[in-house]
């Protein structure tokens, strides 16, 4: 079985494609925005907010990922039992079937026991075998539940956290924008639910610019509250909690396959 924490250590935290970036979101602590404080600053916290609230996830994913090991481990137990009493019940049919195989003193009662005592055998056998599938096909499907919840676990914190804070979406944005600087003319969407809240900082976003660039910010109904996306003639950049995460998954199955095969 694949812990989830070494499968997410293994996988790059950036996916760069063609003409669209899917960039990590980074959270800040909860704090007092003032004008005193410097965006890099803001970064930094962001920084250690996320590795904390990931740290979370990760924990209360290895707990599913014991618990499901535990349930196997009973499992398996009782398909041992299960085998031990079928060995003891074969050895009990075989004796009775000698005895009164020799006590009848013909062969027909000989050849009945043993055809019974191969008879529980098959059956032993078959039991065996379709315990052991079963067991297989469990733990199969233990990894891919913990996978799915491993990662509903993270974007519901990280959603919620977007959710609660708006000061804290105005960093992922400024995030963003910092890819784009060099850019002349952009277009933000994002949903209405923070278009508000950017509108009224819109000169503390073109601070973001190194040079003069007109910034023009639009309510997008169909994006999620917790995405935006910079749309200019040089391409389109999105941030999105939930592509990020469906991007993740996508590639811990891949290595889950992988590993199966």
């Amino acid at each position: 079985m694949i812990l989830l924490s070494r499968l997410i250590k293994s996988f790059p935290p950036k996916l760069v494609q063609e003409e669209k970036k899917v960039i990590s979101i980074k959270i800040l602590k909860n704090h007092q925005n003032t004008a005193d404080h410097e965006p890099e600053e803001n970064f930094k916290r962001t920084d250690e907010q996320i590795e904390a609230m990931l740290q979370g996830a990760r924990q209360e994913a290895e707990a599913i990922v014991e618990a499901a090991r535990s349930e196997a481990e009973k499992n398996y137990q009782h398909i041992n039992r299960q085998r031990e009493e079928l060995e003891q019940e074969r050895q009990s049919v075989f004796e009775e079937a000698r005895q009164q195989g020799f006590a009848a003193g013909v062969d027909e009662g000989r050849q009945s026991g043993f055809d019974e005592y191969r008879s529980v055998i098959q059956s032993a056998k078959e039991v065996v075998h379709s315990a052991k599938h079963n067991y297989h096909q469990h733990i199969e499907s233990s990894e891919r539940t913990i996978l799915n919840v491993g990662m509903k676990v993270a974007g519901r914190i990280l959603g919620q956290v977007l959710d609660q804070n708006s000061e804290q979406f105005l960093s992922v944005v400024k995030r963003v924008l910092k890819e784009a600087r060099e850019y002349r003319e952009i277009q933000l969407h994002v949903n209405p639910v923070h278009y508000d809240l950017l509108l009224s900082h819109k000169e503390e976003l073109i601070m973001v610019f190194p040079k003069e660039t007109d910034l023009y910010i639009y309510p997008d109904e169909e994006l999620s509250q917790t995405s935006c996306i910079i749309e200019s003639a040089n391409g389109r950049i999105e941030a999105s909690v939930d592509s990020q995460l469906e991007e993740i998954k996508r590639r811990l199955f891949e290595m889950l396959e992988s590993e199966e095969q």
